[in-house]
C-alpha cells in the first residue's frame, strides 16, 4: 500500500497539472468623456477561471467590472481602484467555477481630457 501510494504521489509530482493559456483580447479605447464600455468576448474563448487588464494613456478610476456569462446570471466584480498609465490590475480571480464569458462591461471615470486603452487578459479553463 505504502508503495502504491508513494507511485501516485510521485506522479502527480513529475506531471503537474496544465492550467490553461492567458489570452490577450483586443485593446478597447475608454473615451476621456465616457463612463461606460463593453467588449465582446465570444464563447468561442471557452470558460475562463482569471483575468487582468492593463491600462494606458490617461489615469483611469475604476468603479466596476461586470462579466456577463453566455448563460446564467451577470457576475459583478466590485473593484473600486485607480490605475495609472502602464499599471496593471493584478490578478482577478472570477468566483465560483469557470464562467463562458459573452461580454464584459466597465463603468470608469478619467481623470484629465485623454482617453486610455485597457488591454484585457483572460486565463482560460
Amino acid at each position: 500500500m505504502k508503495h502504491l501510494l508513494f507511485f501516485f504521489v510521485s506522479f502527480l509530482l513529475v506531471f503537474p497539472a496544465q492550467a490553461g493559456p492567458w489570452v490577450a483580447l483586443d485593446p478597447l479605447e475608454l473615451p476621456a468623456s465616457g463612463s461606460e464600455a463593453s467588449l465582446s468576448v465570444g464563447q468561442e474563448k471557452g470558460k475562463i477561471d482569471n483575468l487582468r487588464f492593463r491600462i494606458d494613456g490617461a489615469t483611469v478610476h475604476l468603479e466596476s467590472l461586470t462579466l456577463v456569462p453566455v448563460e446564467g446570471d451577470p457576475i459583478p466584480l466590485r473593484i473600486p481602484m485607480i490605475l495609472k498609465s502602464g499599471e496593471s490590475s493584478g490578478l482577478i480571480n472570477i468566483p465560483g467555477m469557470a464562467v463562458t464569458i459573452d461580454k464584459l462591461k466597465l463603468e470608469y471615470r478619467i481623470s484629465g481630457d485623454r482617453g486610455a486603452i485597457i488591454t484585457f487578459r483572460l486565463k482560460l479553463d
